[in-house]
Order: C-alpha cells, then sequence, then structure tokens
C-alpha cells in the first residue's frame, strides 16, 4: 500500500497499523494531527519552539509506545489530551530545575542577569494579577492551582490530600494555565513562572 493510500483511512485503522509497527500509518496521523496539536501546544505555551518541541515529544512518545497503547476514546481525543499533559511537563520541568527557584529575582540571575527595578515592578504586578485571577478560580481549580505552585507539592501528593485522582489534578492545572494565558497576554512563559513564585 502506498503512503498515500493511508490519508483516506480512519483513525481506527491507522491505529491498528500503528500497533503493528506500520511507519506509514505513523506519518499519516502525524500529517492529520501535527498542526491541531501545535495550535493546542501554542494556546498554552505561547513559544513556536516550545510548542513544536512538546509535539514532537509527544509523537517521539507515540511511537516508542505503539505496541502498548491503549485508546478507549477517539484518537483526536487521545492526542489533544496528551499534548495537553506534555505541555504541564514542560511547564513543571521549568519550574523545578535546580529546585524551586524562591523569586523572580533568583530566577534572573540564574539565567540572565541582575533584574532591573522595572524587571522586579513588573514581576511583581504580574504576580498580583495571578493572585486576583486565581481568587476567581472556581474552588477544586484554585485548591489545586495553589498547593501546587505555591506549596510545591507533586500531582501525587495533591491527589492524596484532595481526594481526588492523578488525572484530574493535571486536567485542573492545565485549566487553570489556560486561564492565567488567556487574561495575562503576551507575558512569557519565563515571566509567568517566576512571578507565580513570587504570588503570595
Amino acid at each position: 500500500m502506498q503512503a498515500t493510500d493511508y490519508v483516506q483511512h480512519t483513525d481506527q485503522f491507522l491505529l491498528q497499523q500503528l500497533t503493528h509497527d506500520d511507519q506509514k500509518a505513523f506519518t499519516a496521523i502525524y500529517q492529520r494531527y501535527w498542526k491541531s496539536l501545535f495550535r493546542e501546544a501554542m494556546n498554552v505555551l505561547r513559544s513556536q519552539g516550545e510548542a513544536e518541541d512538546c509535539v514532537q515529544e509527544l509523537f517521539i512518545s507515540l511511537w516508542k509506545r505503539r505496541q502498548v497503547l491503549s485508546v478507549t476514546s477517539s484518537l483526536k481525543a487521545y492526542l489533544q489530551t496528551a499534548v495537553r499533559y506534555q505541555c504541564i511537563d514542560r511547564i513543571e520541568k521549568e519550574m523545578i530545575q535546580g529546585g524551586y527557584l524562591e523569586d523572580f529575582t533568583s530566577y534572573l540571575a540564574e539565567h540572565h542577569a541582575i533584574p532591573t527595578i522595572e524587571e522586579e515592578l513588573y514581576a511583581r504586578d504580574l504576580a498580583a494579577n495571578i493572585d486576583q485571577l486565581m481568587e476567581k478560580m472556581p474552588g477544586k481549580m484554585r485548591e489545586v492551582f495553589r498547593l501546587s505552585r505555591q506549596e510545591h507539592l507533586t500531582h501525587r501528593e495533591i491527589a492524596d490530600r484532595l481526594q481526588i485522582s492523578e488525572e484530574t489534578v493535571k486536567k485542573q492545572i492545565y485549566l487553570a494555565l489556560k486561564i492565567l494565558k488567556s487574561h495575562l497576554g503576551d507575558a512569557s512563559l519565563a515571566m509567568l513562572i517566576a512571578a507565580t513564585f513570587i504570588c503570595k
């Protein structure tokens, strides 16, 4: 079967072929969903490079796990959920590099330079905005986000404390970040992360 023939097939067929190491099926899935997954990642990360890396990592993982995949929903829904969690993992890795960053000043000192007064003021203003947005979040989302960002608990620790699943924790964190991104405009990921740490 030619590679072009795969374009006509359903997701279910492509998944079945993928579990049998069919590289053409994998390529068809990649071409079918790359753009929409990239848009989803951009919506969270607001960085083209970060979003591209995130989607690439997702497809690498998909290929590596091809023989043990368990897709109970549609392939589209499965990939959309997976890329959201991939984004969350990427953000949290940024946040815990070298241990949790104590504040915006230490973040800039480690990654850039000594912050200017303007940068500190901007970060604190951003932190105040985050604080206000957190107060408007639904109760469960606010509590999950607070435990993650301010008490530095892991997903498992949050799940245990609140008696909810880890999947629910990840979903609530994703939704909280989406709310922040939608209201904070062009604030960079680094600035958002740093401001979150001085948001008390």
